[in-house]
């Protein structure tokens, strides 16, 4: 049986209830995290709920109790609900109040669950991904993680509908990020990726990658880059907490790289993991 924490209360998923005014509902006015598990233990959980305050003063939205308070009940959930590997989801909305745009005197919506997610596939055994490029039609607050989606689901869903994996967002010659990851491109030995801001989610896996990269001695530009220069890239993959890294192998049915997962990204990823059990235990 699936359990949910809800306004404090843990419940079983299936009883949970939120009212119909609920401003997440009716608005979208609300934003969310999702915390990698590994062995049992949240990674960069410190991290996710930093970034959750940002977002959460981003849109002006009172966060009861901060970081402090969600990671003490999330330990708690964890002990009563334990899953080896998976992800947490968290949500936090404004709260319910009778429809109106000027935002209420009401308390938050606050609620947490844990899903089981499929084994990583090993970088140097999987197939890659495949991307399609779309015009970039979001609003320009990306780095609030909110959980009004809309757009990314659409281009999401162009993307699939054109026999590719992922979205990838171009707007006036220059790419951003995916529908629900960040993109890397890597030529001539350099790490080349969106500066966060308007258009780009600060992601923590990207924010991992870029201070590993410094470790490694990998120089890194932070810039927006050309579609021109992209689909030229050595080598591309994308980042996400749930996926780590995926190595891209095409980019509107155009080959990428040499046809696998290149060296840098395979050393990135090796990084990655291993920062991952420093922080988690062994996976």
């Amino acid at each position: 049986m699936e359990n949910i924490w809800l306004n404090g209360e843990i419940v079983p998923l299936a009883e949970a209830r939120i009212g119909v005014e609920d401003r997440g509902f009716q608005f979208a006015d609300g934003i969310y995290e999702v915390i990698r598990l590994y062995s049992g233990k949240p990674f960069a959980m410190a991290a996710h709920l930093s970034r959750l305050e940002r977002s959460a003063h981003g849109i002006q939205l009172p966060l009861p109790g901060g970081a402090g308070f969600l990671a003490a009940e999330i330990a708690r959930f964890l002990e009563r609900n334990p899953l080896r590997d998976g992800m947490i989801y968290l949500q936090v909305t404004r709260g319910d109040a009778p429809r109106n745009h000027a935002f209420p005197a009401c308390k938050p919506t606050i609620l947490f669950y844990t899903r089981t997610l499929p084994p990583l596939p090993d970088p140097e055994k999987s197939e890659g991904v495949a991307l399609r490029s779309v015009i970039d039609e979001r609003w320009r607050r990306c780095w609030i993680k909110s959980i009004a989606l809309l757009p990314n689901v659409l281009a999401k869903n162009q993307a699939l509908a054109a026999g590719a994996d992922e979205a990838v967002f171009v707007e006036n010659g220059i790419v951003s990020e995916c529908a629900a990851s960040n993109i890397f491109f890597i030529r001539n030995q350099r790490l080349i990726t969106h500066p966060v801001g308007p258009k780009v989610l600060p992601g923590i896996t990207r924010e991992y990658l870029l201070r590993l990269a410094g470790q490694l001695a990998i120089k890194v530009e932070e810039r927006g880059p050309t579609e021109s220069e992209a689909v030229a890239a050595d080598e591309m993959f994308i980042t996400s907490s749930t996926r780590e890294i995926s190595w891209v192998k095409s980019w509107n049915g155009r080959a990428v790289g040499s046809g696998g997962a290149g060296p840098v990204t395979l050393k990135l990823h090796r990084a990655l993991r291993e920062a991952v059990e420093r922080e988690t235990g062994p996976i």
